[in-house]
């Protein structure tokens, strides 16, 4: 029990370590999101827009609005929610009061791509992930 409880202990510490962090000092992976870009090109601007401000051609017939992903860290206190988006992305998130997705999930979506430079589709929601992040405005505009 007590090797159990350190393991878990060990693996939890090794999980926050290798984390991304998202302080104000550390940047994202310029080559992830740059891969990333490939797969937002590819699965996003149709819904979220070329420059993801939530106006892709087809965000006007959908409900609720769709969010503009340039503010996510403006609207998290100025720190980029790295883990929760990739949990949006991986999983979809379900609207309130309708039992359906507001958001798909992509995560099944990426097992069977090519052409989007990531091997496993964690990679590419990593990818994708870093690529949102290295787009945020700060400016509110």
């Amino acid at each position: 029990m007590r090797i159990a409880r350190r393991r878990s202990a060990s693996l939890a510490l090794a999980g926050a370590l290798l984390a991304p962090a998202v302080g104000a000092d550390v940047k994202p992976d310029a080559g992830a999101a740059a891969r990333g870009r490939l797969v937002y090109v590819r699965y996003c601007v149709s819904c979220h827009g070329s420059e993801a401000r939530g106006d892709g051609p087809l965000a006007q017939d959908l409900k609720p609005p769709v969010p503009d992903l340039t503010t996510l860290a403006s609207r998290h206190s100025g720190q980029f929610p790295f883990e929760r988006v990739e949990r949006v992305i991986e999983l979809g998130e379900p609207m309130r009061g309708h039992g359906t997705s507001e958001m798909p999930a992509w995560g099944e979506a990426f097992k069977r791509t090519k052409g989007i430079e990531a091997p496993t589709p964690k990679q590419a929601i990593r990818n994708l992930t870093q690529y949102l992040w290295s787009i945020q405005r700060t400016d509110g505009k």
